[in-house]
């Protein structure tokens, strides 16, 4: 029996919760609304008010302890130009060392990489100027930097699931952009499942794996193949900028865990 932490119980967070707590894992989870602590609560989550902005310590002191996991999946403030994320992590550092709490997995993004003409790796350390890319991969520094921990980065592709469809923005934004060039998404189904298999199998420190389907040929593949399952027209497309193209490859979690892709 393992306890697992999930600070941040927004959409994956809520839905690895409830994955981990069918799998008889015993899963504390936090939220910065009052209002949706008897939302965790009543799915079984053990619930805790946590902002690493302004939380008293006593309430994240009592998140963290006995925690033999804990799985971050709080977002940066996207196009903030200052440095309160990275400051969040670097708050929690030394509670996760006073705690004991060894094991840290991240959920961080694709879009740290900087555009490429070649395909992605993890090896990759070209990395994007955008505000909100630097501050994930300020805060993931802060992780890999801390002694005592061991951290797993996982750096997402656009999340996508039964109840997120990003196709669904597509047509009402009237335009299908790039339309040729590739598209780096992973489903809800996909994370969770290699997620598990890391907490279940152990990873080493300061590892990265990037998490994108390899199902999709491009942008137009993939909003078309959504589309057609929920009965949508896809809107006019438009121009190519290929010096935005970016192919991440994300084969290095399936040689790790022995585990495919369902993308289901």
């Amino acid at each position: 029996m393992k306890n697992i932490g999930i600070l941040g119980c927004g959409w994956l967070g809520l839905h690895l919760s409830q994955h981990l707590i069918n799998k008889n894992y015993t899963v504390k989870g936090s939220t910065t609304s009052p209002a949706k602590l008897a939302e965790l609560k009543a799915i079984g989550i053990d619930s805790y008010l946590v902002n690493l902005q302004d939380t008293e310590e006593a309430q994240l002191h009592e998140f963290l302890e006995d925690l033999d996991t804990l799985i971050i999946t709080i977002p940066p403030i996207r196009g903030e130009e200052s440095t309160l994320y990275q400051a969040s992590f670097q708050r929690l550092i030394p509670y996760l060392q006073q705690h004991k709490v060894e094991k840290v997995i991240m959920m961080s993004s694709v879009s740290v990489y900087a555009p490429s003409e070649t395909p992605i790796a993890e090896s990759c350390t070209a990395y994007s100027n955008d505000p909100t890319s630097r501050q994930i991969l300020a805060a993931e520094e802060v992780l890999n930097r801390a002694t005592g921990l061991t951290s797993c980065i996982l750096r997402l592709g656009g999340l996508f699931g039964p109840d997120r469809k990003p196709v669904r923005y597509i047509v009402n934004r009237g335009m299908l952009d790039n339309p040729d060039l590739p598209i780096n998404m992973i489903h809800l189904n996909d994370i969770i499942q290699f997620t598990t298999a890391l907490i279940e199998q152990g990873f080493d420190s300061n590892v990265v794996y990037n998490l994108v389907s390899p199902q999709y040929k491009n942008r137009l593949d993939y909003y078309s193949k959504e589309a057609n399952e929920l009965g949508l027209t896809l809107p006019p497309l438009g121009d190519n900028d290929w010096k935005t193209h970016r192919e991440i490859k994300g084969d290095r979690i399936v040689q790790q865990t022995g585990i495919q892709y369902q993308t289901t």
